[in-house]
């Protein structure tokens, strides 16, 4: 490069603009962080109405009118996923109501490890405990119930708000949708093609993200059927939550399968307590994990959103640590959405180019 003379880049991207933009970042996240109890919520509302919008749109032309349709696509929303939380939670209390049963099992299982890891109960023995002074009154707390219940109490009516924010949004989205669509297309640009790449932007994440999450649901709610009926044919106790806990965790790529696993083996330790059995409860999972992610899903999904692994991989970190759990169910969705947006936007494509395959 001539003295005098400066590269395109740095002309695009001088110091004092970088430094804004890692500010606005910083900024962004900080903001992400803050506001988590109504942005995640209203995220979750919005990723939902894409996934019911066939089923508003199907009704529509069938001349439903648009806020009917809405209510009917939040009402079946909100249905199934209340039966999948009532069932869920009726299985769990029926297995917790059982666990007293398995306390000689948990108690042999202890005793094998113990046997089989001397060095750490070695290590056990070696704590010194202080012994108590002649005299001295040890106390002993009782339990905080009032803490306890306070608690409690804020965690239900901190679920139940978000719950309605997120039914609401999704009420809205599905409602007011197209009309803020054409709204935001108004106001997109002012030039003929920055409404155009608005349009085309728009049209790319409508499809490519409620085509995905459609067939994400099916596939694994058939997933989580075939787990509940091949696990009950074997015989392993509670097979319905292993189905439903597998279905739900394959919205979360990579962590939630690996936690599937543990789920059933450690149910297969407990009911037989053979190390056979245990083998062939994770083989199942594997061989059916497998088939569905080597067969099933190229099948039906390819390469629909176009993501790199590693990006969704670390993108998935990100929103777990920024978010919590359900941040990992929405990283997908809106990784795929900063893809899209990047891609339409000139000055950042390169983190376009990262974020995919």
């Amino acid at each position: 490069m001539r003295p005098g003379r400066t590269s395109s880049a740095v002309r695009e991207w001088p110091g004092p603009g970088r430094a804004l933009v890692l500010l606005a970042i910083a900024a962004a996240v900080a903001f992400l962080w803050v506001a988590r109890e109504i942005l995640v919520p209203s995220v979750l509302g919005i990723v939902l109405a894409l996934t019911v919008h066939p089923v508003v749109a199907a009704l529509e032309r069938r001349r439903f009118p648009r806020p009917l349709a809405a209510v009917i696509g939040t009402l079946l929303a909100t249905a199934v996923l209340g039966g999948i939380g009532y069932l869920l939670y009726d299985r769990v209390s029926a297995f917790a109501a059982e666990l007293p049963g398995y306390e000689g099992r948990l108690r042999e299982l202890g005793a094998t490890l113990r046997s089989h890891l001397g060095h750490l109960q070695a290590r056990g023995e070696q704590i010194v405990q202080q012994p108590r002074q002649p005299g001295q009154v040890r106390v002993q707390e009782g339990v905080p119930w009032t803490a306890l219940l306070l608690g409690t109490a804020q965690g239900a009516l901190a679920v139940v708000a978000a719950a309605t924010i997120a039914v609401f949004v999704l009420y809205f989205s599905l409602a007011e949708g197209p009309r803020f669509r054409e709204k935001f297309l108004a106001h997109a640009g002012r030039t003929p093609l920055g409404r155009a790449r608005a349009r085309a932007a728009l049209a790319e994440l409508h499809r490519d993200v409620e085509q995905y999450m459609l067939n994400r649901l099916v596939l694994n709610a058939v997933l989580g059927v075939v787990f509940w009926v091949v696990y009950g044919l074997y015989g392993l106790q509670h097979a319905a939550i292993w189905g439903i806990t597998t279905a739900l965790l394959h919205f979360i790529p990579y962590v939630g399968p690996a936690v599937g696993l543990v789920l059933p083996t450690a149910m297969a330790l407990l009911q037989y307590g053979r190390l056979r059995d245990v083998l062939l409860v994770a083989a199942i999972y594997l061989a059916l994990v497998s088939l569905q992610g080597n067969v099933v899903d190229p099948v039906f999904l390819g390469k629909q959103l176009r993501l790199s692994a590693l990006a969704v991989f670390l993108g998935s970190l990100f929103w777990f640590w920024l978010w919590g759990p359900l941040g990992l169910f929405l990283a997908v969705p809106l990784l795929s959405t900063a893809r899209i947006v990047c891609k339409y936007l000139p000055r950042f494509r390169t983190v376009a180019d990262f974020l995919a395959e």
